[in-house]
């Protein structure tokens, strides 16, 4: 079963990133985008002192390990939070979500690159076959009201990067820190980063503070903060140090399923038939990419 366990944290971490962007839908009808990412990195902060008081965490690390994980930090959560939020406010759901479905092809290019993975024909085809049924899915949805937002995707696409490097960077890291060493020094510096942005910007804590007042609100804040960004980091660092990086990052595929049957069965959207057939195409990509007896090198 302990064999089991990088898979099933690959699986929770989709799951969870899926159902971020209805919180992060809700956070929206009540705050400003900075405000929102200096709380939610509050809140992460605090998941991560309270797990280091109830287990206790070595976090002395030597001056390279430093640099390593402070270079991490620059494409997540800084670069990779700060091209999403704003670009997903200059662009389309839609165009968004088919530019986030080459995240897996990116990483394998990187993952190659800088860790020297190799994967074979089989596993690409199921990247392949998993990006079709989320750019089918996003095309669907779409109703055919389709415009292109120049700005908006460039930021959506330096998103993409962000999340290849961080994670191809963070599977090269953990073979010497610790998955839950990585994620505590990278939430602690997106804490004082997006905190320090919010009042330079001209935030007050009087603002701060009221804001929290809100119970949907708040709600919302502590998912996206305690799970959607501490627990997804820790998760998605565990699986990618256990696994290939090509096996955990296909899951980002999944992430965009489970938005979509968020949205159906909490939200009531409407549900077509075109929902089940990018369902089985997404799905049957992801278990290609993870068949264990896949041989052929490329």
């Amino acid at each position: 079963m302990k064999k089991n366990f990088p898979m099933l944290a690959a699986i929770a971490f989709s799951i969870i990133v899926g159902f971020s962007f209805l919180f992060v839908k809700i956070t929206l009808t009540y705050e400003n985008q900075s405000l929102i990412l200096a709380q939610r990195f509050l809140f992460a902060f605090l998941s991560i002192v309270i797990f280091s008081i109830i287990r206790r965490v070595d976090l002395r690390l030597n001056k390279k390990e430093i640099i390593m994980i402070f270079f991490i930090s620059i494409f997540y959560p800084i670069l990779f939070f700060s091209t999403q939020i704003i670009g997903l406010d200059k662009t389309t759901v839609t165009e968004a979500g088919i530019i986030q479905a080459t995240v897996p092809a990116v990483t394998v290019l990187f993952a190659g690159l800088i860790l020297k993975e190799r994967v074979n024909k089989i596993q690409i085809s199921g990247i392949l076959l998993s990006m079709i049924g989320v750019v089918f899915l996003q095309i669907m949805g779409s109703n055919g009201n389709y415009e292109f937002h120049l700005f908006g995707n460039v930021l959506i696409i330096a998103s993409v990067f962000a999340t290849a490097i961080w994670q191809v960077l963070s599977k090269r890291t953990s073979k010497t820190v610790k998955p839950v060493q990585i994620v505590i020094y990278v939430i602690t510096i997106g804490f004082l980063f997006f905190n320090s942005f919010y009042f330079i910007k001209g935030g007050t804590v009087g603002k701060y503070v009221s804001s929290l007042g809100t119970l949907q609100y708040v709600g919302s804040i502590l998912f996206l903060g305690v799970l959607s960004t501490f627990g997804t980091a820790l998760l998605s660092i565990y699986a990618i140090s256990k696994l290939p990086v090509i096996q955990v990052s296909v899951f980002n595929n999944v992430a965009t399923l489970i938005t979509i049957l968020s949205g159906i069965l909490i939200l009531k959207e409407p549900f077509y038939f075109y929902h089940i057939i990018g369902a089985i195409i997404i799905i049957s990509g992801v278990l290609i990419v993870n068949l264990k007896r896949n041989k052929v090198k490329i």
